[in-house]
């Protein structure tokens, strides 16, 4: 299986990130389209995460910017799929208790990259498998983890580099 994002110049389009015209809590909330090849024919449904390790230094943990989960098997994960989407999706970092942003529609969306400080590389994870998992919207990010386990077919992922 393979993923790929378009980038502009090496990077996410700033439409997704500190240009973003669409936003929440100061937050862009548009996501970016994703493209899935070579998926194995048993795949069930799609999972995705979106996470940055780079924000280690800066927070003392990495930023879960988006989790969603029974993505119906797809070739093309549209934009904007996290506001149109009905399935499960996680809670990302905004939720944590050591953030004052306390909007509870990043319970279940997606809160696309915003780099602070310099450039930073996004692991987005897409992962085939064999049935859904069990979530519903607001779930953790240990949640998700724990229901993967045997329910992977196929996983991949793709290094996404973002400035502000």
């Amino acid at each position: 299986m393979q993923i790929k994002v378009s980038l502009e110049q090496g990077h996410l389009p700033l439409l997704f990130t500190s240009q973003a015209t669409v936003r929440h809590g100061n937050q862009p909330i548009i996501s970016f389209p994703i493209t899935v090849l070579d998926i194995p024919r048993e795949t069930q449904v799609l999972a995705l995460s979106l996470i940055d390790y780079d924000a280690v230094p800066r927070t003392g943990f990495p930023f879960i910017h988006w989790l969603a989960t029974n993505i119906p098997t797809t070739n093309e994960i549209p934009m904007d799929f996290s506001r149109l989407f009905n399935g499960p999706q996680g809670q990302n970092s905004w939720m944590s208790r050591f953030y004052r942003l306390k909007e509870p529609y990043f319970a279940s969306h997606y809160a696309g990259p915003n780099p602070p400080d310099q450039m930073h590389r996004y692991t987005l994870s897409v992962y085939a498998l064999g049935d859904s998992l069990n979530l519903k919207n607001g779930f953790y990010y240990n949640q998700f983890l724990d229901q993967l386990g045997t329910k992977i077919i196929s996983t991949s992922q793709f290094i996404i580099p973002a400035i502000n």
